[in-house]
């Protein structure tokens, strides 16, 4: 009977430690959407996520004509905020982010608008970088799959414990 609830404790224990290959962090929504065009550049973007956030590990960029610029930011919970100056030009601008959720999960993307018109209130806070901002990894939409080394990592962790479970099972039968 103890081997019996010590092998039940041990696959319980197996099976929730794999837990963390199944959590992303993932972008939940953006504010303002960026679906429509702007005819005012926003003070502010705020992008929510599923998992609060590191400040240390999180940064943005702004890219708009004029070059690319590193963005003033502020953590908040699951919220970055992102200060958009308003001397941008041109009829596009992309926030390029990148982040780490507080349990360890990077998360990078893009969010691009499109503008109608520009406002003319520039933003003297704000220095325009003369070379892009660099971004260490190609910078795309987070994509939450899971990787084939945790699909093995689960099944190889699956396969034990069911053979565990068969070996203890024929060791109470015979018994």
């Amino acid at each position: 009977m103890k081997k019996t609830l010590k092998s039940l404790v041990t696959i319980f224990l197996l099976f929730f430690s794999l837990s963390p290959v199944f959590a992303h962090t993932d972008l939940v929504n953006i504010e303002p959407s960026n679906t429509e065009t702007l005819t005012v550049i926003p003070l502010e973007v705020k992008l929510n996520f599923s998992e609060p956030l590191i400040v240390d590990g999180t940064f943005a960029s702004i890219t708009s004509e004029t070059g690319s610029i590193e963005a003033n930011i502020r953590v908040e919970e699951a919220s970055l905020f992102i200060t958009v100056p308003q001397n941008l030009t041109g009829s596009s601008f992309t926030i390029s982010y990148k982040t780490v959720a507080s349990d360890g999960h990077p998360s990078d993307g893009q969010v691009v608008y499109q503008l109608s018109t520009l406002s003319e209130n520039p933003n003297e806070e704000t220095s325009v970088i003369e070379t892009p901002v660099a971004i260490d990894s190609q910078v795309g939409p987070n994509n939450s799959k899971i990787s084939w080394l945790q699909w093995l990592s689960l099944g190889a962790s699956i396969g034990i414990a069911i053979t565990f479970f068969l070996k203890m099972r024929k060791k109470i039968r015979g018994a």
